[in-house]
């Protein structure tokens, strides 16, 4: 299971990137928050990954985790684009 939760993680680094790559980057502060797509989506799909782990079998386990790490970062890229509309300052 270790060597299935390194790829999960590894799933959701590249799922980040490739949302980086499409600019979803939610606004935030700090000079490293472009950090912060990719550690979510890799969060994303290691508790996806583990859950379909418990709930299925491994093998359907890992497309889990790919669909938990987009739905993440999906919906911080709708929740950001929804406080941009509200018109709500994230910058200081």
């Amino acid at each position: 299971m270790l060597m299935l939760s390194l790829l999960w993680l590894g799933l959701g680094v590249v799922i980040g990137g490739v949302a980086l790559l499409a600019r979803l980057t939610p606004a935030g502060r700090g000079g490293l928050r472009w950090l912060r797509l990719p550690a979510l989506s890799a969060l994303g799909a290691l508790l996806g990954g583990w859950l379909g782990a418990l709930l299925l079998d491994r093998i359907q386990a890992s497309l889990v985790a790919v669909w938990v790490g987009i739905l993440a970062v999906g919906v911080a890229a709708l929740l950001a684009r929804r406080r941009g509309q509200r018109g709500i300052s994230t910058a200081e």
